[in-house]
């Protein structure tokens, strides 16, 4: 196994059993490049890969900062729905991206059954599309990015801030960033003028230099498809 990894035994919240789960020695990760919607690219293996934990023997899996955290509630949608038709299979070791995938979806469909807020399906929904992007993969990875933003307008119309590790003003950021990419160009414009002219959100200068860069290219995007 890549030495950058190790496995560590997790009891797993739904079924009760000791699993091994495969973690990444961050700090050995070094940043290659960031993309404009806050994926990150490393030089020797992608974190992103080992981001979600899953139990070999019901099939939960979860975000690893939020595997422990489930709710006891959510416990029994778990196991009629996924836990019934799982067959074991493991998830620890070295994964490639269509393995990362497995995970990822895996993950989405237990939050869907838990009928889990619209912040927490956008945050993943907004993963799978990057590794679709590492994949190459530019039909699926736009499927994504319309269900991501979809979810983070959703989640910031009704839901009360921090979303998560979110702010407001991140989040304004990523949906009119989202929106660009998807080809959306005037809803992109929309939230990117809402975002640059809040006084409030001019205490993050990065941010706002950032959404000024992206504001400009979606309005120069615009023009040119007028043409």
């Amino acid at each position: 196994m890549n030495d950058l990894l190790y496995n560590k035994k997790v009891m797993c919240p739904v079924c009760n059993r000791e699993i091994e789960v495969t973690k990444v020695k961050t700090k050995g990760c070094k940043v290659k490049s960031r993309d404009t919607d806050m994926c990150v690219h490393y030089e020797d293996l992608n974190v992103l890969y080992y981001d979600v934990w899953v139990c070999e023997n019901c099939g939960y899996a979860s975000l690893q900062d939020k595997f422990e955290g489930i709710f006891t509630r959510d416990i029994p949608a778990i196991r009629e729905n996924i836990s019934k038709n799982w067959v074991k299979r493991s998830f620890t070791g070295e994964r490639d991206v269509d393995k990362a995938l497995e995970a990822f979806k895996l993950a989405l469909l237990n939050l869907k059954v838990r009928n889990a807020k619209a912040s927490e399906l956008a945050k993943v929904c907004l993963r799978i599309a990057w590794l679709y992007r590492d994949k190459g993969d530019t039909k699926k990875e736009m499927e994504f990015l319309n269900f991501a933003v979809d979810s983070y307008n959703e989640a910031y119309l009704k839901e009360r801030f921090p979303l998560d590790k979110l702010d407001e003003y991140t989040c304004m950021y990523i949906i009119a960033e989202l929106f660009r990419r998807v080809g959306k160009l005037e809803e992109s414009i929309q939230w990117f003028s809402r975002l640059v002219s809040s006084p409030e959100a001019r205490r993050n200068p990065k941010l706002i230099d950032m959404a000024r860069d992206q504001y400009q290219l979606a309005k120069d995007q615009l023009a040119q498809s007028a043409v």
